[in-house]
C-alpha cells in the first residue's frame, strides 16, 4: 500500500481486513482478507484518483511495480478482466488470480510475507 501511495499520491482502498470488521462475504473464512489475522490482501478502487478494473495503465502499472519486490506466490486479481481487455502482463513472483472488473486485488497470504529486495533476494 505504501508503493501505491508514493507511486500513484491517491489511492481507494475497498478492501482490508475482514477479519478486524468482521466482514465475511465472497470466499468467507477462507478469503485472503481473512486469514492469518486478516492481513494478507487489499482491494484498490483507485489509483491516483482514478476508478481501476484491473486491466488499465494505472493497476498494470501497479502489477509492474510490485512483482519484482513481492515474495513469490503473491497474487494479483483480474487475470480476466485483463484477458477481455486484450492486455496480458507477465509476472516473474506474481500469480495471477480471476475476481471482478471493479478493482485490483494484491494478496500476499499465501507466502512467507517477505518482500524481495530488487535483485530477488529476501529481504
Amino acid at each position: 500500500m505504501v508503493l501505491a501511495l508514493n507511486e500513484f499520491e491517491r489511492i481507494g482502498v475497498s478492501d482490508i481486513n475482514r477479519n478486524c470488521t468482521g466482514q465475511i462475504e465472497g470466499a468467507g473464512l477462507t478469503s485472503s482478507h481473512y486469514i492469518n489475522g486478516g492481513c494478507g490482501a487489499v482491494d484498490f478502487y483507485s489509483l491516483g484518483g482514478t476508478s481501476i478494473t484491473g486491466a488499465d495503465c494505472p493497476s498494470i502499472r501497479l502489477i509492474s511495480l510490485l512483482d519484482p519486490i513481492v515474495p513469490k506466490g503473491a497474487r494479483i486479481g483480474q487475470e480476466d478482466c485483463r484477458a477481455d481487455a486484450g492486455t496480458m502482463i507477465a509476472t516473474q513472483n506474481i500469480s495471477q488470480i480471476y475476481d471482478s472488473c471493479s478493482h485490483l486485488h494484491v494478496d500476499v497470504a499465501y507466502t512467507n510475507g517477505k518482500p524481495l529486495l530488487r535483485g530477488g533476494q529476501a529481504g
